[in-house]
């Protein structure tokens, strides 16, 4: 059971669940009616192409792993390296095939997804903020790729499926460049250069205080507009935006481990408030 386990993480079900999440709400967003089936479709096709991009990141990393996660199913041989690269592979290839059930503009987002998934793995996560970026990137894009499973003809209007999508993007830009703070240490030892590096901790918290800053006066403007109703006002700005603004501040003051954890941990919970008031709005 215990190897089951471990060899299940190496799909990273959270992940995909929250990619799941978030093509839904980009189809929700899109305040149109769908066919069901082309929804399940481009759900099933976000969720095998993150768990592809998840393989094929532990493939790639089997040696770092070794010293930072020494417990994963790959370091501790319950799977091989080449049966999660076939797994990787499968999943790409079905995620693509199931987009392009759906649509052909579908299909060539979810190519552009997968080689963004790739260059990250084998690139982009060892360069500072590049990586950062690709991963908010991607973040965003399950919004559009909800919009495309409806109809893809409203994906600039607003509002629409680019209110979450400019949402999550800054909202996981932000929690990857204090997460890259909080394993300042650890990515030092296994030779991973990030940005809490090349400028400091305090200068890449004040950064990640600033994003979200420009998040923060962001998602009043659905307000200002009156877009969306009174329960998105109470959840996103008195809930979300206001108590984490402050959370940041004291981070950046007092760096400390347990204060990054905490941090962490109340943008992961953000990022799902946010979907609830995208919803509920």
């Amino acid at each position: 059971m215990k190897a089951f386990l471990s060899i299940v993480h190496l799909f990273r079900p959270v992940n995909c669940i929250l990619a799941a999440i978030g093509v839904w709400v980009g189809a929700y967003m899109t305040f149109m009616p769908y066919e069901i089936d082309s929804l399940v479709f481009a759900v099933s096709s976000a969720i095998l192409i993150c768990a592809g991009g998840n393989l094929h990141n532990d493939y790639i990393d089997v040696e770092i792993d070794r010293i930072s996660h020494p417990k994963r199913a790959l370091v501790i041989g319950v799977i091989t390296k080449q049966t999660v690269l076939q797994l990787a592979i499968g999943c790409f290839l079905v995620g693509i095939m199931l987009a392009i059930v759906v649509d052909l503009r579908l299909a060539l987002l979810a190519l552009l997804v997968v080689a963004l998934l790739l260059s990250y793995n084998i690139w982009w996560k060892r360069m500072p903020l590049a990586g950062n970026v690709v991963i908010a990137l991607l973040a965003g894009l399950t919004f559009l790729t909800g919009d495309m499973a409806v109809d893809g003809k409203i994906t600039y209007g607003l509002p629409g499926p680019m209110v979450g999508a400019i949402y999550a993007l800054l909202f996981h830009l932000v929690r990857e460049i204090v997460k890259d703070v909080q394993d300042i240490e650890g990515d030092r030892t296994i030779g991973v250069n990030t940005l809490p590096q090349v400028i400091g901790v305090r200068p890449a918290l004040m950064l990640a205080l600033l994003l979200f800053f420009l998040l923060t006066i962001l998602t009043f403007y659905p307000i200002w507009e009156g877009w969306f109703g009174a329960w998105y006002k109470i959840v996103v700005v008195y809930i979300v935006d206001l108590p984490l603004l402050l959370l940041l501040i004291l981070i950046w003051g007092n760096p400390t481990g347990r204060m990054l954890s905490v941090g962490s941990f109340a943008l992961k919970i953000g990022m799902a408030l946010g979907l609830v008031a995208l919803v509920v709005a």
